[in-house]
C-alpha cells in the first residue's frame, strides 16, 4: 500500500473505529514528543490494523519518526526533505523517490541536477517542481509551458488526491506569478485547499501549509498564523511551517520568539542527522533576518555563514547575503553579489527586492527606491516590490509616487491587506489641505482641524530654531506635518496596518500626528509642541546621519531636546532598573523600543537612552553626540564610532554610565542610605523578641539555601516581616539623618494623618523639606498647591505659583495647572506670564473653547489685537452656533482698522 493510500485509509479508520482502537492493546507512541500533535493524527498512527511499514510511513509523514524509521532510505529522504536537511546522503540512494531527490536539489540551489532527476516523471508534483526549477533558472517561458498540464488538469477537475490538488494549486500560483496575475484564482485556490484539507485528506498537512503561504503573500499574518498552527498540529517537523512562523515573528520584531523557532528548526534537523551540531539553513535565515532588522550586519553574516558554506547556491540565503551588505552600505559589494546571484538565476528580482526592502527599512529611501525599481523592471507585475515602493514613497512624503505604485498593486492584487490600507490612506491624504511656513508644510483634513493647523506655524518655526541649533543641522527640504483626524488613520499612516500605540511618529521628512482631541476615536489631548519637537529631532538627526543613526541614539537626542524635566514615574523606573541590575545593555536597548518584553520596557528604553545622552554630554562634552552622528553618516558601526569619539568601546561606555547613574539617582533622593529596612533591623536587635525573630529568619533562610550561617545580615531581612516604623522611630532617626528623603516623607505622612487633613505651617515646612530632599517627587507640590489655592488669601495664592509651575513643567496631557497659573498671574497683574500659560493651554487642548476665550481676553488686555483675532476666529469655528463670537470678531476688526 503506498503512503497516500494507506494514509487516507488510516484517517478514515480513525474517524469510524476510535472505540475499537481504544480497546486494543496500547501501541507505543513515537520516540519524538508528539504531545502537540492532533489527537486525530495520533489515533491514525496507532490504528491497530496498520503493518509496521505502514505505521513507520505515517510516523515519518507526521514528523514523529523514530531512529529505526530513518534506517529505511525512502523514509529518511522524506524526513530529511521535511526537516530541511537538503544534502542528506539518503537523496543519493536509488530507492529515494525522484521527486523527493529533485525537491531537495531545488531547495539547496542545484537546479540543473533537479531537472535531471525529474526527467521522465509525469506526476503533478514532478511537473510542478520542474516548472519551479525552470523559473529559478530564469527560464520563465519554459516554466509557464511546464506548469500548464497541471493547471489544465486542475481546471478540468481531473485531480482526485489531496497531493495532486495541492500540487495543482501551487502550479496555479506559480502561473499567476509568471504571468503577472497575482490575484487571479486566489479565492479559487483557497477553496481548493480547503477541499483538500476538509474532504480529501484531513491529515494532509501540505494543504494548510499552502494556505499559510498564500496568506503570508497577501500580508495577512493573523490568518497565516492560524494556518501554520493547523499545519503543525498535523506535522511537528515541517521546517517550512516553522520557517514561515519565524518570518512572521521577525516581521513583528519578536526576536525572542524567532530565536526559539530557529532553535526548533535546528532540533528538527538534528533528529534526522543525529548530530548535536546540525544547523538548519532555515533557522540560520531567520536569525540573519532578525539581525538585519536590528541593523547588525555582522551578527547577520555570522548567522548564515555556516549554512552558506554548506549550501552555496541556496537562493534564499544568497538573497539575504545581499541584504546584509546593503545595510553595511557597501554598495560595490552589493553589486558584486547581485551579479553572482544573476549568474545562478538570470532575470530573478528576488535579490534586488531583498536589498531594496532592507534599505527601505533602514530609511535609505533613495537607494531603496533604486533597487526596488530594478526589481520591478525585471518582473513588473510582482506586487511585493511595488508594495515596498509605495510604502517607501508614502513614508518619505512623495504621495503622488506612492499613489502611483499602490494603485498598480491594487489592480494587480486587491487581496493584499497592507497595500489596500495604504492606498486608502493615500487617496484620503490627496484630499487634504495645507498651510505653509518657511520650514514646514502642515497638511490637514478639511474642516475643524484647520483651527489647529493654522495655529501650528509659529510654534513650529520656534521648534526649528531650537532643534537645528541643538543638532547643528538644517534639513534640506520642508518637513511635512500631517494632522491625522483620528487614531485609526494615524496608525495606517505610519505602518500600513491599523495597529500602533502612540500619538505621533517621524518617518524622516514626514511627521504624522493624531489631532489632540477627546473622544472615542482619539487618544486624547496632549502637549503637541513637546511631541513635535521630539519628532522633529528625528527628522534632523536622520538626515544628518543619512538615516544611519542607532535607534536608541535618535530617541535619546529627541528626549534631550524636549528640554523638559523628568517626571517622577520616569525617575522611579530608572532607579528600580539601576537597583535591580535591569538597565538595558547597548544591544537590548534598541530591541526594547520595538519589541518590549515587559510593559515598562519601551518607557525604560526612552528614559535610559536620554539618561545616557546626558551622561555623554556631561562626561565627553556637547560636541560628542554630533561627532558620533557624523561617523554614523559614514556608515561606521556604533562600537567603532564610540571608540573614535569617546575613546571607549560600547561596553566600557555602558559601565561608566552605570557608575554615573548611581550618583545621579542619589542626587534625586532616590537611593537613600541607610535604608529604612536596615534601620528597623538595628531597632529590632535592641530587644530580645527582635533578636529572636531575626535569628529565626536567618535559620529559615539558611535552610532554604542549604547553608549554615550565624549572625545578622541584610539578605535574610527579605524574609523577615518587619514592622512599620513609628513616628517616634522616624523622628529619632531624623536626628541622625536630617536630610534622609524616605524619613522626611514618612514624617510628612504622619503629620498629615495626625492633622486630619488640615495643613499647618509646621506641615508646610515638613513638605518643603521633603521636596528639597527628593526634588523629583510631585506629591508635596500637589499638596502645597491645593492648600495655598484653597486658602484663598492673596499671599497664599502667590505661594501656590511655585508648586504649580513645578507640576505644569511635567504635565503633558492636562491643562489644569496652566489655566490656574494663567489666572493667578493675571490676578497679580503679570499679564505676560498669564498669556504664556493661557497659550500653553490652547496648545495642549486646541479645540477647547474655554481656553481660547481666556487667551483672547488676555491678548485684549495688552491690546494685542492680532492674537485676540486669532483666538476669536478659532472660537467662531469651534462654536459656530454662538453668534456672539462673530459679533466680537467684527467689533475687533473695526477697532483694528481704526488703529
Amino acid at each position: 500500500m503506498n503512503i497516500l493510500k494507506h494514509r487516507a485509509w488510516a484517517m478514515a479508520a480513525a474517524l469510524i473505529c476510535a472505540a475499537v482502537a481504544a480497546a486494543q492493546p496500547a501501541v507505543v507512541r513515537p520516540a519524538a514528543d508528539a504531545s502537540n500533535l492532533s489527537e486525530f493524527v495520533l489515533r491514525a498512527i496507532e490504528a491497530p490494523y496498520l503493518s509496521d511499514a505502514e505505521r513507520a510511513e505515517l510516523r515519518v509523514w507526521h514528523g514523529v519518526w523514530t531512529d529505526a524509521d530513518l534506517e529505511i532510505p525512502t523514509l529518511r529522504a522524506k524526513a530529511a526533505l521535511m526537516a530541511g536537511v537538503f544534502d542528506d546522503a539518503a537523496f543519493d540512494h536509488p530507492d529515494a523517490l525522484p521527486e523527493d531527490r529533485a525537491e531537495a536539489m531545488l531547495r539547496r540551489g542545484d537546479h540543473e541536477l533537479a531537472l535531471e532527476s525529474l526527467a521522465g516523471r509525469q506526476s503533478a508534483r514532478a511537473r510542478m517542481l520542474r516548472a519551479q526549477t525552470l523559473a529559478g533558472l530564469g527560464r520563465f517561458e519554459d516554466a509557464d509551458v511546464a506548469v500548464d498540464p497541471v493547471v489544465t488538469g486542475l481546471i478540468r477537475n481531473q485531480t482526485r488526491s489531496a497531493d495532486d490538488l495541492v500540487a495543482g494549486v501551487r502550479s496555479l500560483s506559480l502561473r499567476a506569478e509568471l504571468r503577472g496575475q497575482p490575484s487571479r484564482d486566489y479565492q479559487a485556490m483557497m477553496q481548493l485547499l480547503a477541499r483538500a484539507r476538509d474532504e480529501l485528506d484531513r491529515g494532509f498537512w501540505p494543504a494548510p501549509l499552502a494556505e499559510a503561504e498564500l496568506l503570508y503573500d497577501k500580508d495577512n499574518p493573523g490568518e497565516a498564523l492560524e494556518a501554520i498552527s493547523s499545519t503543525l498540529a498535523l506535522n511537528l517537523a515541517s521546517a517550512d511551517a516553522w520557517r514561515l512562523r519565524g518570518l512572521l515573528m521577525v516581521g513583528a520584531f519578536n526576536f525572542d520568539a524567532s530565536g526559539k523557532i530557529s532553535d526548533v528548526l535546528d532540533d528538527i534537523a538534528q533528529r534526522v542527522t543525529g548530530s548535536p551540531t546540525e544547523r538548519s539553513p532555515f533557522g540560520a535565515e531567520i536569525q540573519a533576518r532578525a539581525w538585519i532588522r536590528q541593523k547588525d550586519p555582522d551578527m547577520a553574516e555570522e548567522a548564515i555563514a555556516a549554512s552558506l558554506d554548506r549550501y552555496p547556491r541556496m537562493r534564499s540565503l544568497l538573497a539575504v547575503r545581499c541584504a546584509i551588505e546593503a545595510i553595511r552600505y557597501d554598495f560595490a559589494e552589493v553589486e558584486r553579489l547581485l551579479e553572482e546571484f544573476d549568474q545562478l538565476s538570470p532575470g530573478s528580482p528576488l535579490a534586488l527586492f531583498e536589498v531594496g526592502a532592507a534599505l527601505a527599512e533602514a530609511r535609505q529611501y533613495e537607494e531603496a527606491a533604486e533597487y526596488l525599481n530594478r526589481a520591478v523592471e525585471r518582473q513588473p507585475r510582482w506586487p511585493q516590490p511595488l508594495i515596498e515602493l509605495g510604502l517607501l514613497e508614502l513614508q518619505s512624503g512623495r504621495d503622488q509616487e506612492a499613489a502611483k505604485a499602490l494603485r498598480v498593486v491594487a489592480t494587480l492584487d486587491p487581496f493584499n491587506k497592507r497595500a489596500a490600507n495604504s492606498l486608502e490612506l493615500i487617496e484620503e491624504l490627496l484630499t487634504y489641505e495645507t498651510v505653509e511656513s518657511e520650514h514646514f508644510i502642515v497638511r490637514f483634513k478639511p474642516g475643524i482641524d484647520r483651527v489647529m493647523a493654522e495655529d501650528m506655524l509659529v510654534p513650529l518655526e520656534e521648534i526649528h530654531e531650537i532643534v537645528s541649533t541643538g543638532i547643528d543641522f538644517e534639513p534640506t527640504r520642508k518637513t511635512v506635518i500631517e494632522l491625522m483626524p483620528d487614531h485609526a488613520w494615524f496608525a495606517v499612516r505610519i505602518t500600513g496596518m491599523p495597529a500602533i500605540h502612540t500619538i505621533a511618529a517621524c518617518t524622516g521628512p514626514v511627521i504624522a500626528m493624531e489631532v489632540p482631541k477627546i473622544g472615542p476615536r482619539h487618544t486624547g489631548e496632549y502637549d503637541w509642541v513637546r511631541v513635535v519637537r521630539h519628532e522633529y529631532v528625528h527628522t534632523v538627526t536622520l538626515e544628518r546621519t543619512k538615516n544611519r543613526i542607532p535607534h536608541w541614539f535618535t530617541e535619546a537626542a529627541a528626549v534631550y531636546l524636549e528640554d523638559s524635566p523628568r517626571d517622577y514615574n520616569t525617575c522611579l523606573l530608572l532607579t528600580n532598573a539601576l537597583r535591580n541590575g535591569t538597565l538595558f545593555d547597548m544591544r537590548k536597548i534598541n530591541i526594547a523600543f520595538v519589541r518590549p518584553e515587559k510593559p515598562t520596557d519601551r518607557s525604560q528604553a526612552y528614559a535610559q537612552g536620554h539618561w545616557m545622552y546626558e551622561f555623554m554630554i556631561e562626561r565627553y562634552g556637547a560636541p560628542a553626540p554630533l561627532e558620533l552622528m557624523d561617523l554614523y553618516a559614514e556608515g561606521v558601526r556604533e562600537d567603532e564610532a564610540m571608540q573614535r569619539v569617546l575613546g571607549v568601546p560600547t561596553r566600557e561606555f555602558f559601565e561608566k554610565f552605570t557608575d554615573w547613574a548611581h550618583e545621579q539617582a542619589s542626587s534625586w533622593g532616590m537611593l537613600p542610605e541607610p535604608s529604612i529596612a536596615s534601620l528597623l533591623l538595628e531597632e529590632l536587635q535592641k530587644t530580645p523578641e527582635g533578636r529572636t525573630a531575626i535569628s529565626a529568619a536567618l535559620s529559615s533562610f539558611a535552610a532554604d539555601v542549604g547553608l549554615v550561617t550565624s549572625g545578622v545580615g541584610g539578605v535574610p531581612a527579605m524574609d523577615l516581616e518587619l514592622p512599620d516604623p513609628t513616628p517616634l522611630m522616624v523622628n529619632t532617626w531624623l536626628t541622625q539623618h536630617p536630610e534622609h528623603p524616605d524619613l522626611l516623607e514618612r514624617r510628612a505622612q504622619f503629620m498629615i494623618e495626625r492633622a486630619g487633613g488640615v495643613i499647618t505651617e509646621e506641615l508646610v515646612k515638613a513638605l518643603e523639606e521633603y521636596a528639597a530632599a527628593r526634588p523629583v517627587d510631585p506629591a508635596p507640590h500637589r499638596i502645597l498647591a491645593r492648600h495655598f489655592l484653597d486658602e484663598g488669601q492673596e499671599d497664599a495664592r502667590s505661594r501656590a505659583i511655585g508648586a504649580l509651575e513645578f507640576l505644569d513643567a511635567r504635565e503633558q496631557y492636562q491643562t489644569a495647572f496652566a489655566v490656574a497659573l494663567a489666572n493667578l498671574y493675571a490676578g497679580k497683574g503679570l499679564i505676560d506670564e498669564a498669556r504664556v500659560k493661557a497659550e500653553r493651554a490652547t496648545r495642549v487642548a486646541p479645540f477647547d473653547p474655554g481656553h481660547r476665550e481666556l487667551a483672547a481676553k488676555l491678548a485684549l488686555v495688552q491690546k494685542d489685537y492680532e492674537e485676540a483675532e486669532r483666538h476669536l476666529t478659532a472660537l467662531a469655528a469651534l462654536e459656530p452656533a454662538q453668534s456672539i463670537h462673530e459679533r466680537r470678531l467684527e467689533a475687533l476688526r473695526q477697532r483694528m482698522n481704526r488703529n
